[in-house]
C-alpha cells in the first residue's frame, strides 16, 4: 500500500510517547457516566487469544486470507475503516469520545477519519437497517462502565493484516472502563458462530490526553498497489508540508 497521509503515523508515535509520560504523572478524577475526552492509543498491553476457536469454515477462511487482496487499501489507499479493525489501526489509533446528549455518544478515530454513532438506551436496529463496515451500535451504562453492542456488520476481519474472519452474523461487545488516571481500558468480545465455536475476547487501552485533538486524516490516493506511481503528485504533496 502506497498511501501518503501527511506523516500522520509519525505524529501519532511522538504524541503517544509524550502523552503517556504526561498521563503517568497526572492524576485526573474519573467522572462516572462521562468518558468525554481525547485518548492516545497505547501499544501495550494488548490482549488476544492464544488460540482462536475456529469452526471448520472459519479455519478455511483464515487460511485462505491474503492481505494483499483482502485489505481494501491495497486497491484504494483511502478506503473506509471497518469494525473492529479500526480499534487496532496501525500507529495512529487515537480516539475522541464526544457525549453530545443523553442518548448519543460519538467516537471519532484519527485513523481513516472514521466516526461511529452509539445509540444509548439500547435502541435496537430497525428490521431494514442495512449492514455496514462499522455496523450499528447501541450502548448502555453498567455502573461506571460503558458497554457497546454492534451488529449489522458486513463480512470482514478482526485485523486487516492477519484476517481472522467475521460474518454478517457477528455481534461485537465493547466494555470500556477508566482507571484512576482516567485512561481508557477496553475488553472486546466477539460472537460469530459461523467462524468460531465460542465467543472470544480481546483487549487494549488508550491513554487520556488533556490537550490532544484529532488530526484530520488528509489521505491522498496514489492508485492501486501495482499501478504506476505518480511521482509528480508525490512532489506536490511534499512541497505543501
Amino acid at each position: 500500500m502506497r498511501a501518503l497521509v501527511f506523516f500522520a503515523a509519525t505524529i501519532g508515535i511522538v504524541s503517544h510517547i509524550a502523552v503517556r509520560a504526561q498521563a503517568q504523572g497526572t492524576q485526573v478524577a474519573g467522572i462516572k457516566g462521562d468518558f468525554t475526552g481525547f485518548y492516545i492509543g497505547a501499544r501495550r498491553p494488548f490482549i488476544e487469544p492464544e488460540i482462536y476457536p475456529f469452526t471448520p469454515e472459519g479455519e478455511r477462511a483464515h487460511n485462505a486470507y491474503d492481505p494483499l487482496v483482502g485489505d481494501p487499501r491495497q486497491g484504494d489507499d483511502c478506503a473506509g475503516e471497518s469494525l473492529p479493525a479500526v480499534l487496532w489501526a496501525g500507529t495512529v489509533s487515537n480516539v475522541q469520545v464526544i457525549q453530545e446528549a443523553d442518548d448519543v455518544i460519538k467516537l471519532h478515530y484519527e485513523h481513516g477519519g472514521a466516526e461511529r454513532t452509539i445509540h444509548m438506551g439500547g435502541t435496537a436496529p430497525a428490521a431494514d437497517e442495512p449492514h455496514a463496515n462499522l455496523g450499528y451500535s447501541v450502548g448502555h451504562w453498567e455502573g461506571d462502565a460503558l458497554v457497546i453492542e454492534t451488529t449489522n456488520l458486513n463480512d470482514g476481519v478482526v485485523f486487516t493484516n492477519r484476517g481472522y474472519p467475521l460474518s454478517p452474523q457477528t455481534r461485537i461487545t465493547e466494555r470500556y472502563t477508566r482507571d484512576a488516571e482516567s485512561d481508557l481500558h477496553m475488553e472486546l468480545t466477539i460472537e460469530d458462530l459461523v467462524n468460531y465455536t465460542e465467543p472470544f475476547k480481546l483487549g487494549r487501552e488508550w491513554v487520556l490526553s488533556t490537550d490532544g485533538q484529532i488530526i484530520p486524516w488528509n489521505c491522498v490516493s496514489l492508485g492501486e498497489r501495482d499501478g504506476e506511481q505518480d511521482l509528480d503528485e508525490i512532489r506536490r504533496i511534499l512541497n505543501q508540508l
